[in-house]
């Protein structure tokens, strides 16, 4: 027998000795060759975001001070700003955001930081992304910032290579 006869001889040898043993396998309803449903991007996603002015400035200057006393210590502005700020979190909701820094920050003390401060330092870190001020705080529940996606100004997720000099 070729090997394609044996592979296909012996999954019908098995499957006829598990009916002939009471044993019956329901097909399986996934396919692990199958892709997962694609998200909608922030481009196809409506709704109010980052770019509609969710904080204010007096929020963002507390939110500075937080970050100041509780997060410089492991992380620099850059890791927070630009495109890595936008591959993190552009798309996501709000409540995403709070969620990471309400539960695993800061890194030495995690959860520790009031809902307050949670949101105070995400004004902060939309301010360093230069998103709009608004005329209202940014709320200091998960629930309320379920509706806010976080866009960018620049659509550009990564830095764009340099260019090459011609020799």
């Amino acid at each position: 027998m070729t090997g394609r006869y044996l592979v296909l001889g012996s999954a019908m040898i098995a499957a006829l000795a598990g009916v002939a043993g009471g044993q019956t396998k329901q097909p399986s309803t996934t396919h692990p060759t199958s892709k997962p449903a694609h998200a909608p991007s922030a481009d196809t996603v409506k709704g109010p975001s980052t770019l509609d002015g969710l904080y204010t400035d007096e929020q963002a200057s507390r939110g500075k001070d937080v970050y100041l006393n509780s997060c410089r210590s492991c992380h620099t502005p850059a890791s927070h700003t630009g495109a890595t700020f936008n591959q993190w979190w552009r798309g996501k909701h709000l409540s995403d955001l709070f969620a990471f820094v309400s539960t695993r920050m800061p890194k030495n003390d995690p959860g520790s930081l009031a809902p307050e401060d949670v949101a105070d330092v995400m004004a902060y870190l939309l301010k360093m992304n230069a998103m709009p001020v608004g005329p209202n705080e940014l709320p200091a529940d998960v629930d309320s910032l379920q509706k806010y996606r976080i866009d960018s100004k620049s659509k550009s997720t990564t830095p764009s290579p340099p260019k090459r000099k011609k020799p």
